[in-house]
């Protein structure tokens, strides 16, 4: 028997394809050597079998600790049918991501058991076989799945121990008990949850960007004069640099380039490049977007789940697979149109709410540059402003172009790209790039001072934090090579920013979970993509629902600057975009 209140470790099982639902067994770990699985298989399996509901009083009890690796999962599984994880819990996996986020992506517990404990665990594969020879866990005789499961269990209650010093000595105790933890269990209802996705409208849409990828190819084949193999980057290169002796822009290894950077520096002047990148794109959209989107519907639920991984993304964004919505387009028409297809069942709306220019805001904030600050507060065009200062000229007789080129480079800022990569991306000379960004920092003195002190710190410390204190370790900065350490100078300007940005989103999301649970309001959170967070909200909740999301998003945190939400209801995300 497990002693009264000693810590446990928990270790469930699952299948090598499954991403939610129930787990066929779970071992426990109280002490070195010492383990039990508790065999959930039922009837017809090989060993004894038990029911989820014996472990209800275990999982219930607020005083004992619970040690898990990737507690989001193991609440997907058991939070049902009156059994619910409580008490304090120590999740292995998070705690590693806290105490280094990048040396061990995604801190699976085989990697996370190698780095703090050397212990090398044997994968599932070892009980279950591969390939044909592949069998279900319900086949797995009894002594064989506890060998492995209790073995599992037992590195998660010594890592526990380990990596629970390892987050106090460091100072992250407050950010995993106030916000990853909780933010586990909010992912974990929006995963059940999933969104509603219409199969007949992706299977139209695959149907419009095929017909049109076949007449963009046909294009191309006449401006070539044969067809060939637009997919082969050496049959495109034969064509583009032989046949029809466009202007070679760079090679490779294999020979001549054909990559995007290529392609778009030709378009302008060669309407094949144009052409392909066309072709390239809505390829991207069938292979990446309808096809893939439509794979992904559960057929028993009609909705897609997908899974909000929390330890991958190295500045602490949130990343989505199986599958990645945070890919899909934004802007674009089709992107515009796939978002049509996630859809409201009758009697409710999707409600999506989008914070704008959050991590521009979040440099006004660590910076208190004076421009910067005012321009929030008195909600002026920061983009604008900006090209009115570039190119002295009064704010209102800012031109398109001219106003294209301030957002530019007021993003070049954040992402730390220097006078080549923003004379690329607005096709200037070097030299008037250069001379942007001397001008950007001459008005907005601040940020070069903020851009200066944070990178000499990250040198000196070996890493940057966010605004709750999370770290991420740069070791570039402390490379030899020019190329390396640049790229480490970009990633310590950088991470502040976007990581303290995902650190306001997380803390939004925790408020409007509390918010939604404590008015008793039935709306759900569904989705997050970027800087949007998407909800379905019943008829009669949206007005109230949608006053909630923009409290919570507009004061997450105290700034020194102002947040902004735009809020969009509608039947399908894409109207509601």
């Amino acid at each position: 028997a497990i002693p009264a209140g000693a810590p446990v470790a928990i270790h469930a099982m699952r299948e090598p394809e499954s991403v939610h639902g129930r787990v066929p067994a779970i071992a426990l770990a109280w002490s070195p050597g010492e383990a039990v699985l508790v065999d959930l298989r039922g009837e017809g399996s090989s060993g004894s079998h038990a029911s989820l509901a014996s472990l209800a009083t275990l999982f219930a009890d607020t005083t004992r600790t619970k040690f898990v690796h990737d507690v989001k999962r193991l609440i997907e599984c058991v939070d049902h049918d009156g059994t619910t994880l409580r008490g304090p819990i120590f999740d292995t996996m998070l705690a590693s991501y806290l105490v280094e986020p990048t040396k061990v992506i995604p801190h699976r517990l085989e990697q996370v058991s190698k780095e703090y404990l050397q212990r090398w665990l044997p994968p599932l594969k070892a009980i279950v076989g591969s390939g044909r020879e592949e069998k279900s866990l319900a086949d797995v005789p009894v002594e064989a799945l506890a060998a492995h499961a209790g073995e599992h269990a037992d590195v998660v209650r010594a890592l526990g121990v380990v990596l629970d010093e390892k987050l106090d000595a460091i100072g992250l105790r407050k950010l995993y008990d106030e916000t990853e933890l909780p933010l586990a269990r909010v992912l974990a209802k929006m995963e059940v949850a999933g969104i509603r996705v219409d199969r007949d409208d992706l299977e139209t849409m695959g149907q419009e960007f095929r017909a049109r990828k076949a007449e963009i190819e046909r294009h191309i084949y006449a401006l070539a004069g044969h067809e060939f193999n637009i997919g082969s980057t050496k049959q495109l290169a034969d064509v583009l640099f032989e046949e029809l002796k466009l202007p070679v822009i760079k090679k490779n290894k294999t020979g001549y380039s054909t990559d995007a950077e290529v392609l778009e520096r030709l378009a302008p002047n060669h309407e094949i490049a144009a052409r392909v990148l066309a072709q390239r794109e809505l390829a991207k959209l069938i292979n990446t977007y309808t096809d893939v989107l439509a794979e992904s519907i559960a057929l028993e639920t009609g909705r897609i789940h997908a899974s909000f991984q929390q330890t991958t993304g190295a500045s602490g964004r949130l990343i989505s697979t199986d599958p990645d919505l945070q890919r899909t387009p934004v802007r674009t028409p089709e992107g515009k149109r796939i978002r049509r297809a996630f859809v409201a069942p009758s009697g409710t709306k999707l409600i999506a709410a989008d914070w704008s220019q959050i991590e521009l805001r979040v440099l006004a904030h660590f910076s208190d540059d004076a421009n910067l600050v005012e321009a929030f507060e008195k909600n002026l065009d920061l983009h604008r402003r900006t090209a009115s200062l570039l190119f002295s000229v009064a704010p209102e007789a800012v031109t398109p172009e001219q106003r294209n080129i301030g957002k530019t480079v007021n993003f070049a800022t954040i992402y730390g790209q220097g006078a080549t990569a923003l004379g690329q991306i607005l096709s200037i000379p070097r030299k008037d790039a250069q001379r942007y960004i001397e001008q950007y920092f001459e008005h907005y003195a601040g940020v070069r001072r903020w851009l200066d002190r944070t990178i000499e710190e990250a040198h000196r410390d070996g890493f940057v934090t966010t605004i709750l204190g999370r770290r991420r370790y740069i070791p570039e900065l402390s490379m030899r090579n020019d190329t390396d350490r640049s790229a480490g100078e970009r990633m310590a300007a950088n991470t502040p920013i976007q990581g303290s940005a995902a650190d306001l989103c997380k803390v939004a999301m925790l408020g409007i979970d509390r918010r939604l649970t404590s008015e008793g309001l039935r709306t759900r959170m569904l989705l997050q993509v970027h800087d949007e967070l998407v909800f379905e909200a019943p008829d009669d909740e949206v007005e109230r629902a949608s006053a909630v999301v923009r409290a919570v998003m507009e004061d997450p945190y105290p700034l020194k600057v102002p947040l902004v939400v735009s809020i969009g209801v509608g039947q399908s995300w894409g109207e509601a975009k």
